[in-house]
């Protein structure tokens, strides 16, 4: 697979994030070099605006040695310099949660950190962890961007998972490959107290469908939400957020 035709997706995709946001100057010396440099923008939840330091021209990447060596030996991608489509539905769906006020929260493959930010916003505690040390140091620095300077960022790989649990976990843009759906589970069956919820967002692909299958098999009961919150009866081709309830303790 070449870094060329794994982001089919990412220019399959409209990014609704870059018509709506506002181009701002902040100081971003403090974040790891880029041969795109980097770019801040401004988003509006409501009456809510969150900024959100991002790479620009993310796809420059692709040809950048590092990545393409780290291509060679583990099929990395930077899929974490991408501000996914999903992320915005899913910010304003967890701006809209009635999740207590210091609501301990996990974010897996945090890329930007704008859901986790988003969480962060209405009250939550927020661990940020991703695979791409670079995502984790974006990430805390555009929470300490809004105001956050005790949201809390760290590296994590899905195959060794620590036994902390949390009673919310969210994903966003996760369910992009065969190989992440066992991995994903695993993690839950670790992380996610008795009782606890998991909301993973998707665009719509197809790898997505087999997550809803297995995560019923597992026992979850799984409910899925458009855009605006109402329930899908069946995954489609199409934004989808997956609730995952994990079932108490008996």
């Amino acid at each position: 697979m070449t870094p060329t035709s794994s982001v089919a997706d990412t220019r399959r995709e409209i990014n609704p994030a870059n018509e709506v946001a506002t181009s701002l100057a902040c100081d971003t010396s403090a974040l790891p070099a880029l041969p795109c440099g980097w770019i801040v923008r401004e988003y509006a939840f409501g009456n809510q605006k969150l900024k959100l330091t991002v790479p620009d021209r993310p796809d420059a990447l692709l040809e950048d040695p590092e990545v393409l060596a780290a291509n060679d030996r583990d099929d990395y991608m930077p899929y974490w310099a991408y501000l996914w489509p999903a992320a915005i539905h899913m910010s304003k769906a967890v701006m809209q949660a009635d999740w207590p006020e210091g609501t301990r929260v996990l974010e897996l493959g945090c890329g930007v950190g704008l859901v986790g930010v988003a969480a962060r916003a209405i009250g939550c505690r927020v661990t940020m962890t991703d695979y791409d040390a670079k995502s984790v140091a974006v990430a805390q620095h555009n929470a300490r961007l809004n105001g956050f300077d005790d949201v809390e960022a760290s590296e994590l790989d899905w195959r060794t998972p620590p036994s902390t649990t949390y009673p919310v976990i969210l994903g966003c843009d996760l369910l992009y490959e065969q190989r992440n759906l066992q991995p994903i589970l695993e993690l839950l069956e670790v992380m996610l107290e008795p009782g606890g919820i998991c909301w993973l967002a998707d665009g719509g692909r197809n790898v997505a469908h087999q997550f809803w299958y297995l995560a019923r098999e597992r026992g979850y009961a799984v409910t899925m939400r458009d855009t605006e919150g109402r329930e899908i009866m069946t995954p489609g081709f199409h934004y989808q957020l997956f609730e995952l309830r994990r079932p108490a303790r008996t």
